[in-house]
């Protein structure tokens, strides 16, 4: 064998060894399936070289780059993104409300060019009064009107008059822009979201009671960030006292629950926030009122977890708790009461009733339909019929089980006079089949 063959050989052998060596973390990633491949693209590659006798390098540098390629889909991460034009997807939609939020970068409007209608059609809030497509089509809006005039201010009435007509117009141009502000290829242009997209799930009376549950031991746990239930403030018809008597029918009480709703108060002193109930609860279950309310109306803690604020996840309104109780110095709170309802925004489902409805205008009889927490109310008040009815069912049918009990232990005792009447009778009908029975004349026989 000649000498140049065997350094071919020796350089042959140094880079399969080479390349059977693992390689570092940088070059490749933990776990990646390397070693087969590697493997046969060495050997492709060594069958190359002999075939074409070459000395030059260049099969080592092709092997390693087809290791390189073979080694590098097995640390690519996925970069696939979700897809943005879901006008039918509630949390996509809620996604985009929550960027109107921050009150530095937008003030409430009119309810024709509101940040439900800009959600509605894909438009999300990304800086000072600025709309962009989350699409990514390009469109980008300013919305900013001038500020409303009222003739107590000094100004006369003509000024007035033709400022508030300068806003309408502005108004009705946003109105157009919210659809024709997309590009003509944007799919939002053609679609958005339809009326019932904000609407709760309240429509299950399970369902709409387990959100109240959940909202409630959130809130009890920052009990000792809550005001006084004094300040609380509801309308004229939410009946506190008749919903507290139906929560155990409707499951209100959990044992898993009730830990956290007591815990925070037990090194507190005794107050009007937390009561217990009468006749209608168990007495072993105490109800912070306060947060029993704030949480009927919507009210929940904060996702990211600061201390003393309450957010509701409809309209992403937050509560400040801090400015409704009194400060440590004696000073008076800043706020004297709390509305449980007016606080959220005008269109929050929770108290709009065209909102949590999605008929889409005011005219359609909106006297019949039901906001946010009125169906909340509907929904115990179903689950405490549904309660009291498998009640009485179940008490008719112990008594039933009962009587039916109480007839064979009488039976068992006159065991024997039944049998014996049993006797008497069947004689009776022997005696009366044979009387009753006429031989039949006895049939001539017929020689063949």
């Amino acid at each position: 064998m000649s000498y140049a063959v065997e350094t071919k050989k020796r350089k042959f052998h140094r880079v399969l060894e080479s390349l059977t060596k693992p390689l570092t973390p940088e070059s490749s990633p933990k776990g990646a399936p390397t070693t087969t491949r590697d493997s046969t693209s060495a050997d492709l590659s060594s069958k190359k070289a002999r075939v074409n006798g070459r000395d030059d390098g260049t099969e080592l540098a092709s092997v390693r780059r087809t290791i390189s390629k073979v080694s590098r889909p097995a640390s690519r991460e996925s970069t696939t993104s979700r897809p943005s034009f879901v006008p039918w997807d509630r949390e996509r939609f809620l996604e985009r409300l929550e960027t109107f939020r921050r009150v530095d970068r937008w003030s409430p409007k009119p309810s024709d060019i509101s940040e439900v209608q800009w959600a509605k059609r894909g438009w999300i809030c990304t800086d000072v009064s600025r709309v962009t497509c989350v699409g990514g089509c390009g469109g980008s809006v300013v919305v900013r009107l001038p500020d409303e005039l009222d003739e107590l201010d000094g100004y006369d009435s003509e000024k007035v008059q033709e400022r508030k007509q300068v806003r309408n117009k502005l108004i009705d141009e946003y109105v157009s822009l919210i659809v024709q502000g997309h590009s003509e290829s944007c799919p939002w242009r053609n679609k958005g979201c339809d009326a019932t997209i904000h609407r709760l799930p309240l429509a299950n009376p399970d369902t709409a009671i387990s959100g109240l549950r959940a909202r409630y031991s959130h809130l009890v746990k920052m009990a000792n960030e809550l005001p006084s239930y004094d300040i609380i403030r509801t309308p004229k018809s939410f009946a506190l006292e008749d919903i507290m008597k139906a929560l155990p029918s409707a499951g209100m009480e959990d044992p898993k629950t009730e830990p956290d709703a007591t815990g925070p108060q037990t090194p507190r002193p005794v107050d009007k926030n937390t009561e217990t109930p009468g006749s209608g609860i168990q007495k072993e279950t105490s109800i912070n009122r306060t947060a029993f309310v704030l949480a009927f109306f919507g009210w929940n803690n904060v996702s990211d977890g600061a201390v003393g604020l309450a957010e509701c996840n409809a309209c992403f309104r937050r509560l400040g708790l801090w400015m409704y109780r009194p400060k440590e110095n004696g000073d008076e709170a800043i706020y004297e009461t709390l509305d449980a309802e007016t606080e959220h925004m005008e269109y929050c489902p929770w108290i709009n009733r065209v909102s949590q409805s999605g008929i889409g205008r005011q005219s359609q009889k909106s006297q019949e339909l039901r906001s946010g927490w009125e169906l909340l109310a509907q929904s115990l008040k179903t689950k405490h019929r549904r309660r009291i009815r498998s009640t009485a069912s179940m008490d008719s049918l112990a008594v039933s089980e009962t009587a039916s009990v109480d007839g064979s232990a009488v039976d068992e005792a006159n065991l024997e006079a039944k049998k014996e009447s049993d006797r008497e009778w069947w004689a009776k009908l022997r005696r009366m089949r044979q009387v009753l029975n006429v031989k039949s004349p006895k049939r001539k026989s017929i020689a063949p």
